[in-house]
């Protein structure tokens, strides 16, 4: 990376905060939506016990846990440093 691109970047406190998109917990679409397999819930209109909670990548919890190899698909790994764990 550039390091006058770097060294702005530092200067304005630049993070990429976590989210669904690059989480360990995630099983994501290529649309961006998906399952989060931390978390499920009892759904009141289907008779299972059990319903996979539906979320966006977009979207964050606090069970976030940084997945190193989904933060290298989204082209991310020299922004490394930015990405909140």
């Amino acid at each position: 990376m550039d390091e006058n691109k770097l060294k702005v970047l530092r200067e304005i406190r630049y993070r990429i905060t976590p989210h669904c998109g690059i989480c360990q917990h995630a099983d994501l679409s290529a649309d961006g939506w998906g399952y989060c397999n931390a978390h499920t819930y009892e759904h009141l209109k289907h008779s299972e016990t059990e319903s996979r909670l539906s979320v966006h990548q977009m979207g964050s919890c606090g069970s976030f846990i940084r997945d190193g190899g989904k933060v290298a698909i989204m082209g991310l790994a020299g922004f490394w440093e930015f990405v909140s764990a």
